[in-house]
């Protein structure tokens, strides 16, 4: 339990680092997410953008 509640921390902050510098716009996220997919493949790449989806969403409480 302790080891997925620190992994899905770890995705929140990376998701949140990417919002922050600018990762926006449908090319800008395409084009990180490809990057990403080359590094640490598909699933990674996929699971990046669903939690900056889910960051964006709620982006009122923790962008200031």
């Amino acid at each position: 339990m302790l080891g997925s509640a620190v992994e899905q921390r770890r995705r929140m902050c990376e998701a949140r680092h990417y919002l922050r510098r600018g990762y926006t716009t449908g090319i800008k996220v395409q084009r990180l997410i490809d990057a990403i997919a080359l590094r640490r493949g598909h699933a990674a790449a996929q699971q990046l953008r669903a939690e900056m989806r889910a960051q964006w969403a709620c982006r009122r409480e923790w962008l200031a």
